[in-house]
This record gives structure tokens, C-alpha cells and sequence, in this order.
């Protein structure tokens, strides 16, 4: 579904963002959207400042106002991918708040998609996990849209090629020591060289199968809890006993929908703290856990209440 009213784009400068921000500029009058570039400077590679420049110049030339956010602090030696991305959204729900934007464009490619999956396989995942980068996600009330997501890599360059669009290059994409380029690099072509040379079309497939399997169930779950959780403005608490003889998948995204409900976005649980859940509720005396987000479970004989510790 094609974004509308006014939309934030991010554009770091690389080839993927390049060409989202092309083809949303020269479709923007067509699907009525006002355009409005974000850009992040994270302040750690040398580069940084001629990217940002390269992005301001050509937003210039299509008429796309920018907003550009910054790192704070001094110079550092070594920045996470998660903490980078952490950087990334943060600035990029202020900057859409800000704007009073209907959403935020990403670009995200069917590439990424697969890199994601398999990057989840690896570390062990359930359908949560395995819908990896949803085209439309909701997050601290702003809306995430990725037009790409569908799109082949190759096709985001031959696209570039055909416009004759300039693009930046991120020398810390060649360095393996980041696990999604490590994925990219090495283990993607060999198991396309080797074993399924549809391997990305396989992997995004997944990903798509699993984010409609997992949607099914959450409807059939959000009916139970709507009848057995109450939620207030610091507390959601579930009645145990109208759970009781549930499915452990229904269970599983119950607790999800609990954490969702304070957090206003994605719970951040993981196998493990799913597990510590069940186990809690399955205990027969009063117990209590500490989960992310600052969220603490109880559990009594009654209800299990989370909240933020």
C-alpha cells in the first residue's frame, strides 16, 4: 500500500535509500504525498560529513526539504549495528512527530528481508522472529513503510544505472565483522552457489508465510485478551484462571500483547524471556521476574501483573 499525506523518507545516501527517495520525488504528485527527507549522521566514520552533504545537495536539487539528526557526544571507536539503528529510529519518530507526518518511508529491500531471516534462523526464532522486516509496522505511534521490500537489490542498481543516479558508498559494508555483512558476503552466495541459488527468494518467501501465519494467531489471541487482561495506564494484568487449558501458542502472544501494550511498540522478548513466562505462570507460588524495556512480571495466585519496575 502506497504511503500518503506527508511522509518522511530516510536517505542515508547508499544505493537502496538513493533510489527510494528518486522514485517517491517523481511519483509524489501522483500518489498526493509532500516529501520530506531524514537523514542521520551517526559521527563515526570519517565520511560521515560528505554523506550528509551529498544527501543535502541532491534533496536540493529535488526540491525535498531535509532534516538532518546528529550522534551526540565525542567521537567513538565503535558503534553496534543495533545501536546504531537504535540512533536511527529514534530520530526518525521525533522527526515524523515533529513534521506531523502520516509515516515514514525506509528502504529496505527484499535483500535485507532475506539477510534478516537467515540471521534468525541462526539464532533460533518462532514465527515472531522469522516475519523479520514487516512492509508496514507501527512504532511509538508513527507509521514505518518500506516500498521496497518486494524489490531485488540488482533491481534498486539497474534503476540507479537507467537514471544515472549517484550514489554513496559505505566502505564499513565491507567489513566482516559485522554480522549482517559477514551474512551478506559470505554465507548468502555460498549457499546460492551451493545448495539454492533462489536462496533470497526462499528466505523472503518465509518471511512473508511466517508474518501471515503469525497474524492468524494473533487475532485468535487478541480475542482472549481482551476478555482475561485489563490494562491501565502502568499495569496490564491477566486473569490466570480464565487462561487456564490455553494453547501455549495462544499464551506466547498474549504475553507479547501484555508487554506491547505498556511499551506502545515491539516487546523486545526473545525465546528465553517467552520460556520465563511460562515457567512463572506455571509455578504454584507467588514469583516475579524482570523482563526488557524495564518491564517486571508478578505472578500470584490470581493474575500475572507486568509493569515498569
Amino acid at each position: 500500500m502506497a504511503p500518503r499525506g506527508r511522509v518522511v523518507v530516510g536517505v542515508s545516501g547508499g544505493a537502496d535509500s538513493m533510489a527510494l527517495l528518486q522514485g517517491l520525488s517523481s511519483l509524489r504528485h501522483d500518489l498526493g504525498i509532500q516529501l520530506h527527507a531524514a537523514h542521520f549522521n551517526h559521527r563515526f566514520r570519517p565520511e560521515a560529513g560528505q554523506d550528509e552533504l551529498f544527501v543535502a545537495n541532491y534533496c536540493k536539487q529535488l526540491n525535498v526539504p531535509l532534516t538532518v539528526g546528529y550522534r551526540p557526544g565525542r567521537k567513538i571507536k565503535h558503534l553496534s549495528e543495533d545501536e546504531a539503528r537504535q540512533m536511527r529510529f529514534k530520530f526518525f519518530v521525533k522527526t515524523a512527530a515533529d513534521l506531523k507526518a502520516q509515516s515514514v518511508a525506509l528502504a529496505h529491500t527484499r535483500n535485507d528481508l532475506a539477510e534478516t531471516v537467515l540471521m534468525r534462523l541462526m539464532r533460533g526464532s518462532g514465527l515472531y522472529g522469522l516475519r523479520a522486516i514487516l512492509p508496514r509496522r507501527s512504532i511509538e505511534g508513527v507509521l514505518f513503510v518500506r516500498p521496497l521490500l518486494g524489490v531485488n537489490r540488482r533491481d534498486v542498481e539497474d534503476y540507479l544505472k537507467a537514471k544515472k543516479m549517484p550514489f554513496r558508498t559505505d566502505a564499513t559494508n565491507r567489513l566482516t565483522v559485522y554480522e549482517r555483512n559477514k551474512v551478506r558476503l559470505q554465507l548468502l552466495p555460498l549457499l546460492a552457489k551451493e545448495y539454492n541459488p533462489q536462496i533470497i527468494n526462499a528466505l523472503s518467501d518465509l518471511a512473508v508465510t511466517a508474518g501471515e501465519d503469525y497474524e492468524f494467531l494473533s487475532m485468535h489471541a487478541r480475542k482472549h485478551f481482551k476478555k482475561n487482561v485489563k490494562i491501565s495506564k502502568s499495569k496490564v494484568k491477566m486473569d490466570l484462571k480464565g487462561i487456564r487449558g490455553q494453547h501455549p501458542a495462544m499464551l506466547r502472544l498474549m504475553f507479547r500483547q501484555m508487554a506491547e501494550s505498556l511499551t506502545g511498540g515491539p516487546a523486545g522478548f526473545d525465546f528465553e524471556h517467552i520460556h520465563a513466562l511460562e515457567n512463572l505462570v506455571a509455578q504454584n507460588r507467588n514469583a516475579a521476574m524482570d523482563l526488557p524495556h524495564q518491564l517486571k512480571a508478578v505472578k500470584t495466585q490470581k493474575f500475572l501483573e507486568l509493569y515498569y519496575a
